[in-house]
């Protein structure tokens, strides 16, 4: 076999690892093709593999712990690119919809508890871990319409953290008072208009009358 071309690279996620998988996946085969490998045995290709991947491969795919496949004396190489497929497959999606959590905000005429549910649902998605709590809570306070509302939030959390339950309690009491208050308001307004137009209707009647004149010839009212 041809053993004098230079060797490829150690993989090196860079700052779009997913995208770096596969070119460097790429160069890999092209590597095995190229040095008449890609016919050799099983253990010697996978042998090339660990020798040529670097580090942070080696150390993800100790993570994996591979088993064979049965019939297969050790794991095949087929096997190996694949699982290291799903892994940057997966980690691709993951920073998708990670993505997609950090952009919603809640809508306009939308209730906190409507855009509360779409956090919750949305953040599952994002393998936040121990830290799904903390995001959760960062983000209602992001997210939120009401600003005077955020503005607090983010003045009281400044000085003393909050945890996510006691501000989506806030929240809620904070749009619940809104609510009220504007029930209230309306009522108020509905009162007054009311009072409004029965003082006009009196004050007008008052004004009718004093208009009224006894005619005494006829005996009958004239304006």
């Amino acid at each position: 076999m041809a053993n004098n071309l230079p060797t490829i690279p150690a993989f090196e996620p860079g700052t779009n690892p997913s995208e770096s998988w596969m070119h460097w996946k790429e160069d890999f085969e092209d590597y095995l093709e190229a040095l008449r490998y890609s016919e050799a045995p099983e253990k010697t290709k996978t042998a090339l593999f660990r020798h040529l991947c670097g580090e942070e491969l080696k150390k993800q795919l100790r993570a994996f712990d591979l088993k064979p496949n049965d019939g297969c004396e050790g794991v095949t190489l087929q096997q190996l690119l694949q699982q290291f497929d799903k892994y940057f497959l997966d980690y691709q999606n993951e920073i998708f919809v990670s993505f997609i959590f950090l952009e919603i905000k809640q809508e306009q005429g939308e209730k906190f508890t409507d855009y509360y549910s779409r956090l919750r649902n949305a953040v599952v998605e994002c393998n936040y871990g121990e830290s799904q709590d903390r995001m959760l809570r960062d983000k209602i306070i992001q997210g939120l319409l009401d600003k005077a509302l955020q503005e607090r939030l983010i003045r009281e959390t400044s000085k003393k953290s909050k945890t996510l339950q006691e501000v989506v309690s806030e929240c809620k009491a904070t749009e619940n008072s809104k609510v009220q208050a504007s029930v209230m308001n309306e009522k108020l307004s509905h009162t007054v208009n009311a009072l409004k137009n029965f003082r006009n209707y009196r004050n007008q009647s008052k004004n009718n009358q004093k208009n009224e004149v006894n005619c005494k010839q006829c005996g009958k009212i004239h304006e």
